[in-house]
């Protein structure tokens, strides 16, 4: 089980890259960002740093509207669970793991995120806003939401997502959590961290 300190950073780390998506162009294609954090002493394992990576999709895969985002999702988590083949997908994880590794060898995967633009109905009126949308190894959902003409986002936590008031990439982000534990043999849940440092 994350820690509610754990939480609280995972949280500040999707305000971070959404903060960085204007200047690195995230979510004018859909763009996915592999979490983690690692110790910051090994004396002290409990207290550790976290931040977000992005995986690079190849050029085919990349969408421009999210209403293929899901699909997209779920092909991904099939190409990095596929025990019959080694994927170029799952090449780029594995090294993208062995490097983080290389400095930090008690790295624990944490979530998924995709970052991408959509159309927002809320107020009756379409507006285009950016979306962070991300699932945690306890499976605790997260949604951040930020109009364009808006200063800061909205962001909500949810520890038990409903069918009702999940984003569609829900079940994609889902998919490609447990693809990505298994195919690393992290156990579903870490323990708990102490994440004192941002992203």
């Amino acid at each position: 089980m994350l820690s509610d300190n754990a939480v609280r950073t995972l949280t500040a780390c999707l305000e971070d890259a959404d903060a960085d998506a204007a200047h690195l162009g995230w979510g004018d294609t859909a763009t996915l960002l592999l979490i983690h954090d690692w110790p910051l002493n090994p004396a002290l394992p409990r207290r550790r740093k976290m931040r977000s990576l992005e995986f690079p999709l190849h050029p085919e895969d990349l969408l421009a509207h999210p209403a293929g985002l899901p699909a997209l999702l779920h092909r991904l988590a099939e190409q990095l669970r596929d025990p019959g083949t080694v994927t170029p997908y799952q090449k780029i994880l594995q090294t993208m793991l062995a490097r983080a590794r290389a400095t930090a060898p008690d790295v624990r995967l944490l979530a998924w995120a995709v970052c991408y633009h959509d159309i927002d109905l809320r107020d009756g009126r379409p507006a285009l806003v950016r979306r962070v949308d991300a699932v945690d190894i306890d499976q605790r959902g997260y949604q951040l939401t930020h109009p364009l003409d808006d200063d800061r986002p909205f962001i909500l936590v949810d520890d038990t997502p409903g069918p009702a008031d999940t984003p569609a990439t829900r079940t994609g982000l889902v998919a490609l959590l447990t693809a990505t534990v298994g195919s690393t043999g992290q156990q579903p849940s870490g323990p708990s961290a102490r994440c004192g440092d941002r992203c």
